[in-house]
């Protein structure tokens, strides 16, 4: 079994969701932040979803 790593501190784990992985939740590409309704979310939250993708991505 291979580790990943993974960021641990919440701002960290967003910028790196963000930056390797698509949202499907917003359809938004790797880099483009996630919204709801066309407006950013807050603090720069990314969707469940989209942490989910990341990590099957590193995997």
């Amino acid at each position: 079994m291979t580790r990943v790593w993974l960021p641990r501190r919440r701002s960290a784990r967003r910028a790196w969701a963000r930056t390797v992985a698509c949202c499907p939740t917003c359809q938004v590409t790797p880099g483009v932040p996630c919204h709801r309704n066309g407006i950013a979310l807050p603090d720069g939250a990314v969707h469940a979803r989209r942490y989910q993708e990341a990590e099957e991505t590193a995997a």
